[in-house]
């Protein structure tokens, strides 16, 4: 979400708080400020410019000179615009300014004719989504002769402005800041400052008017409040409103649409303007029905499932409540009557209709979670103030309100201060109590000796303030958690009665796969859609998967049965930016019961997938080595693996395999088949292989046996050879030959236990489609320690195979 500095200001007081400083003060206290950035500061830089004179450039017929009073000076400046008009007013951009693309105003020479700065368009000035007809103009922005030449632009478009941009994350549990002024009021609590004003308590003079009778069906609202506005007209918005609208990345509409988003943003209250003429006499919020089809202000046309709380016209859906309004009744330029409804709906049954419709809007993101009803009245208030700031004889009728709860009761929560200091920890010398700094932050205390009564503030009680953990949080975080001492915890040291298997194999797999295979660990959603399931069904088939009864998305309404889809629509993320993507997971799957009496099995996997530009053989023989590695780090030492060619669905035929021993089948890998890459997007060659952790569990030795180190020394052999710049190190360990694990300590035989990759060097006297990779063998004799004769052969053995794959000694 974004904040607007000046908004903030004009409900607390900011002098002397920097946007540094405030940002650091809402991160260490309230949510995460991600970061913060300028906002139209150049506008304050560039001046209304008169043009006095207007020649032709002697060089160049599309080139015009003009010299241009700026208030201070008069300037030249060239320009080729066609539409530059003598008498005419234009923004002028002179030296030393830059403008939002990043250009910085120089002293110039247009074929031969000195120019000190740019006539701008709106394009230019980045102002082209306002609703201002100039700045959509192709060619230079011509401004209003009433504009005082030599003003600043920001006399006109609002004063410039900084942006704080706030984690969404880290405020789903603050209904209240989802504004801007839920946040003001919490940093007035948080520096000790009165508020300038409150919106919320906004008022204005009603009259009797009819008004449509208003239904709420059952809970599908909490309360619904209507109001009837005239003596308007439909028009642009000041250039001030439409620019802080800007600001918080809503585009502008018209007055009437923007004064809505202006109370959304302002007090987080939803609302929607009706064309009063296009409604009938009752409004009616209840449910629809199944199949029921309404269109939307986006455009879309959507057909409803059952149960979705919408808005009627009588009988006729005309809003899907809480997300957006319908096409059939939107404001236009005629209008002259407005209906505006601002209601509070059940934070359950808005998310109900985003998961199924797919729609999310800046109203439902506010509504899911969940608003206080307080404000509906409010909205109303507030936006005739606003329309009637810019247009006079604006007339508000009486509000009919209609609520199906009475949302003004509060339940008090009650702590003791010993409960509350025994789960912060101790605090050094604190300047308030729990009592005042609670009281700061808008709670009613009583206190009753060591007993708080605390009573939250309407706009906390809405599922946020609700036990008394919920007040040390408050305490702790006003506090600062850094103030409070680090203590090691008083409890006994003891050794674990026993020990999780699992957990020591998926750290083990995290250590190998990221540290030595050069893996890089995803994180997917555990949820499938139907063409998920259908795409792999070796752990679980299609019809035994689980479904959710309110799932978060129609895309994601079964629970994970395979690790492919996720892992390929990673592999879809990513390849376009890194040729060689290599990735793995450690996750559980939902599997069917072994037998229909008992509950259904979680199943952890280990799975990887990778691409390459490298030969598809030597990519396969490293799949074989990676999951030949693995097993043997589970303790299947590589003398026991058995690997076979075996073909299934999801591979490619004559590409795959399986792993494991004589008994029992572990691994299956290979080179997914076309037909699914394509159905995920992917155009390239994908590797994949996957195992059950249970199964790998099951090689674990219990309790190993000790094999003594070897008596006689290794031989290291380290060296540097050119190769391509996309090559990969498998191709050197391939030329190498074979890597063997020393079973037999009793044979008099020299083998080659490891070849490991030290370096990569790029740039310097290479060329640029080059690399020099730095390597490392080792050779061991069980028996007795190697010869130097014996070892010069075994280097040289090493160089001469190299040099016949074809890379070079550096």
């Amino acid at each position: 979400m974004k904040l607007s500095y000046n908004w903030l200001n004009e409900f607390v007081d900011l002098s002397g708080i920097t946007p540094v400083e405030l940002a650091n003060l809402l991160t260490m206290k309230t949510c995460e400020v991600e970061g913060f950035e300028p906002f139209m500061d150049h506008m304050a830089k560039i001046p209304v410019a008169l043009i006095e004179e207007l020649t032709k450039h002697p060089d160049a017929d599309k080139l015009k000179i003009c010299k241009v009073n700026t208030g201070k000076e008069t300037v030249q400046i060239v320009t080729g615009a066609a539409n530059v008009e003598l008498g005419k007013k234009f923004p002028a951009a002179l030296v030393g300014v830059k403008l939002p693309d990043g250009r910085e105003m120089t002293k110039a020479k247009l074929r031969g004719v000195e120019s000190f700065g740019m006539l701008c368009s709106g394009g230019e000035l980045g102002i082209t989504q306002l609703d201002y007809a100039p700045a959509k103009i192709d060619g230079l922005m011509p401004l209003p002769d009433d504009w005082k030449v030599g003003a600043p632009l920001s006399d006109y478009f609002g004063a410039a402005d900084v942006i704080l941009d706030i984690d969404n994350k880290s405020i789903t549990h603050r209904p209240d800041l989802w504004c801007h002024f839920g946040f003001a009021r919490e940093i007035a609590a948080l520096l000790g400052k009165p508020l300038k004003k409150n919106p919320e308590e906004a008022t204005f003079k009603t009259q009797p008017a009819k008004l449509p009778k208003i239904e709420i069906e059952g809970r599908s609202a909490i309360t619904y409040c209507g109001a009837e506005l005239a003596g308007f007209k439909v028009q642009s918005s000041p250039l001030a409103r439409q620019l802080r609208l800007l600001s918080v990345g809503q585009k502008p509409i018209n007055n009437i649409v923007d004064i809505s988003n202006s109370v959304l943003f302002e007090i987080g209250q939803p609302n929607h303007a009706f064309d009063r003429s296009k409604l009938g006499e009752l409004v009616r919020v209840d449910y629809s029905k199944a199949k029921e089809k309404i269109a939307l202000l986006d455009g879309t046309t959507h057909e409803l499932p059952e149960g979705l709380v919408v808005i009627r016209d009588g009988s006729t859906p005309v809003a899907l409540a809480g997300v957006m309004g319908g096409a059939g009744t939107e404001t236009t330029a005629a209008t002259e009557k407005l209906f505006l409804e601002s209601a509070t709906f059940h934070r359950s049954d808005i998310r109900k209709a985003v998961s199924k419709t797919g729609i999310r809007s800046d109203s439902s993101q506010r509504f899911e979670k969940a608003q206080n009803p307080g404000k509906a009245k409010a909205a109303i208030y507030r936006f005739a103030s606003l329309l009637a700031e810019e247009q006079g004889g604006v007339t508000l009728s009486e509000i009919a309100e209609v609520s199906t709860e009475d949302y003004t009761k509060t339940q008090p929560i009650i702590v003791t201060n010993e409960f509350i200091d025994q789960k912060l920890g101790h605090i050094g010398n604190r300047a308030d109590s729990n009592a005042a700094i609670l009281k700061r932050l808008g709670f009613a205390v009583e206190e009753k000796g060591a007993t708080l009564v605390v009573t939250p503030p309407a706009w906390r009680k809405w599922y946020d303030i609700t036990i008394g953990e919920d007040l040390v949080e408050e305490i702790g975080r006003f506090i600062g958690y850094k103030e409070i001492a680090i203590e090691p915890a008083l409890v006994p040291c003891e050794t674990p009665r026993s020990r999780n298997g699992v957990r020591e194999l998926e750290h083990g797999l995290r250590d190998l796969s990221a540290n030595h295979l050069h893996l890089t660990e995803v994180l997917n959603y555990a949820f499938h859609s139907e063409n998920d399931l259908k795409a792999d069904e070796f752990f679980c088939t299609a019809s035994e998967a689980m479904r959710m009864q309110n799932s978060l998305h129609s895309d994601m309404a079964f629970l994970r049965i395979s690790p492919l889809a996720g892992l390929l629509r990673s592999i879809q993320a990513n390849y376009r930016e890194e040729g060689n993507t290599r990735l793995f997971e450690i996750e559980k799957l939902m599997l069917p019961p072994e037998n229909a009496t008992l509950a259904r099995r979680e199943a952890y996997f280990y799975a990887g997938a990778l691409t390459s530009e490298a030969e598809p053989a030597l990519v396969a023989q490293e799949v074989g080595a990676i999951v030949s590695t693995i097993l043997a780090s589970c303790g299947l030492m590589r003398h026991d693996q058995v690997f076979t060619n075996e073909a299934h669905g999801i591979f490619n035929p004559g590409r795959s395999g399986t792993a494991g021993t004589k008994d029992k089948k572990i691994f299956r890998f290979g080179e997914i088949h076309p037909k699914i890459l394509a159905e995920f997007g992917i155009k390239t060659r994908v590797w994949y292989f996957d195992a059950l952790i249970e199964n790998l569990l099951a090689l674990k030795v219990e309790n190993p046996t000790y094999r003594p180190p070897f008596a006689q020394p290794a031989v290291d052999f380290d060296l540097t050879l050119v190769m391509p710049k996309r090559g990969e190190f498998t191709a050197l360990k391939a030329a190498a030959g074979v890597v063997q694990p020393l079973v037999r300590r009793d044979l008099d035989k020299t083998v080659l236990v490891s070849f490991e990759h030290v370096s990569t060097f790029t740039g310097g006297n290479l060329k640029e489609n080059e690399k020099a990779v730095s390597v490392r063998a080792v050779w061991r004799n069980p028996t007795r320690t190697l010869a130097s004769d014996e070892i010069k052969k075994l280097q040289d053995g090493l160089i001469l195979k190299m040099q016949k794959a074809g890379f070079s000694l550096r």
